[in-house]
């Protein structure tokens, strides 16, 4: 029992601490992108789909390929120190990775934010900080916790990024449960955490749920007046801004960049240069592209059944008007609460013997309210006058799904499915658990280059991986 108390203490200190190091940044950038005019403010909004699209392992790899001992920090000052492979670079990694989900939910909450109150306090002669803290960070307070506490979850939850970067004799629950189940063989243990893990996770999606919830009450009931963006001024703000970016060019953006350098490298006569042999190798590889025609197909499947669930899903609650009932609101947060590895391992013990399907089934489960969470918006917008002429006109309620809920949905059904699409591709930890015979995809195929050393071949696979990636999404917002 001490023994897993310790490993949950330090799970929840890794995903405290990684949720912290997210949401300062996160919440310094949201200020900037929100506020003021500058170069690249776009593209710092951008990456906020990047901790749903794009794989933990990507990310981990980069980290490698940047600040490990071989890496490119190194190479360039002549070095051989790393963070990596401790607490600190856990939780670096994770919050790094984390933050533009962060900045994304609480630029668009305060760039909606009404400016009387700022305004009127601002009369009373409060200074900037005091208004900053008695209003504008209330009134911020809905849409910092909705954004915090998945982030929260997502760490918890983590399990390529511990299993590459943990330090010896540390873990986290869900990477003990994998060893447990897989290589100690030890049901037990592995029970009860999985139980400890999941009444843990619960608790915050409950809490998430209620945070969401009272963030949208909120955002409903103010006035949407826009907010003028000036230039940064000199001093503290600029210095503040030069902070900032010099972070996130090192922690995110030279990460990202070395993933594509350390693909066209290779080590030649002691040092490294330019090839091509790393795609070559890949592409020469009939297992490479198996694990690609097997990535495709299973995403293509999981994508469209997702969306089949939750399109139903949706318009079954929004016709018996069940959307403000507590049961059918907390039903798609379910799945936030049960961890990848957790439900592979009782997914196989229930069915005896992995296969592709159990995985399909599995990410279905997993990735179902993802697509949801879009068609509900996407109904939502239809008018309660078209929908009453609509059920007068409709021979059924069929008939209604057809002619009015489909129609109007479409365009998020689309974004939906390449939005489960990517995160199915990008998923190394279900294939890497259920272990399926004579499978493996994209994803799983990377973790094993860099498994056995690989890591230029496995940069070159993650660089295609994550470029598919980024097309789907590109994709995904153009529709």
């Amino acid at each position: 029992m001490k023994e897993i108390l310790k490993v949950f203490g330090y799970t929840l200190q890794t995903a405290f601490f990684s949720t912290l190091v997210a949401a300062i940044i996160g919440i310094v950038a949201a200020y900037y992108t929100s506020h003021k005019k500058f170069a690249g403010r776009k593209l710092l909004l951008s990456l906020s789909a990047v901790p749903l699209c794009v794989p933990p392992l990507i990310v981990a790899l980069g980290y490698v390929s940047f600040f490990g001992m071989n890496g490119i920090v190194n190479s360039l000052f002549h070095s051989s120190f790393t963070f990596l492979y401790s607490t600190a670079g856990l939780i670096i990694a994770q919050g790094f990775y984390n933050f533009p989900l962060v900045t994304g939910i609480v630029n668009d909450a305060w760039e909606q934010l009404p400016k009387e109150n700022e305004n009127a306090a601002r009369l009373l002669g409060a200074g900037e900080k005091r208004v900053f803290f008695t209003i504008t960070l209330r009134q911020l307070s809905g849409a910092i916790g909705a954004a915090c506490i998945p982030v929260f979850l997502f760490c918890f939850f983590s399990f390529m990024i511990v299993l590459l970067f943990s330090p010896v004799g540390k873990s986290t629950l869900e990477v003990e449960i994998y060893h447990s189940i897989r290589t100690t063989l030890q049901v037990g243990p592995a029970v009860k955490l999985a139980v400890l893990e999941t009444v843990t996770a619960v608790l915050f999606v409950i809490l998430y749920g209620w945070v969401s919830k009272k963030s949208q009450i909120y955002g409903s009931d103010i006035l949407f007046t826009g907010r003028k963006k000036t230039g940064i001024k000199k001093g503290p703000e600029l210095f503040v801004f030069i902070i900032l970016a010099a972070f996130i060019l090192v922690f995110f953006m030279g990460p990202a960049f070395s993933i594509v350098i350390s693909s066209f490298t290779k080590k030649q006569g002691g040092a490294k240069v330019f090839s091509f042999s790393n795609m070559q190798s890949l592409f020469a590889s009939k297992k490479f592209i198996q694990a690609f025609i097997n990535s495709i197909y299973v995403g293509l499947i999981t994508g469209a059944l997702c969306c089949v669930v939750a399109f139903l899903y949706a318009v079954l609650v929004r016709i018996f008007k069940k959307q403000g009932k507590l049961i059918f609101s907390i039903i798609p947060f379910i799945p936030m609460a049960i961890s990848s590895v957790v439900l592979s391992w009782i997914a196989s013990l229930i069915f005896h013997e992995s296969s592709v399907a159990l995985l399909i089934f599995v990410q279905l489960l997993l990735y179902w309210p993802i697509a949801y969470r879009q068609i509900q918006n996407g109904i939502n917008q239809i008018l309660p006058e078209t929908e009453n002429a609509a059920r007068i006109l409709s021979k059924n309620k069929f008939d209604m799904l057809l002619r009015l809920y489909l129609p109007s949905c479409k365009r998020v059904l689309i974004s939906a499915f390449f939005y489960c699409f990517a995160v199915s591709i990008g998923d190394a930890s279900l294939p890497l658990v259920l272990s399926i015979k004579n499978f493996s995809t994209l994803a799983l195929y990377t973790y094993n280059l860099a498994r056995n050393y690989k890591f230029n071949t496995a940069c070159a696979c993650g660089l295609i991986l994550t470029l598919i990636c980024i097309l789907t999404n590109r994709f995904r917002k153009s529709r």
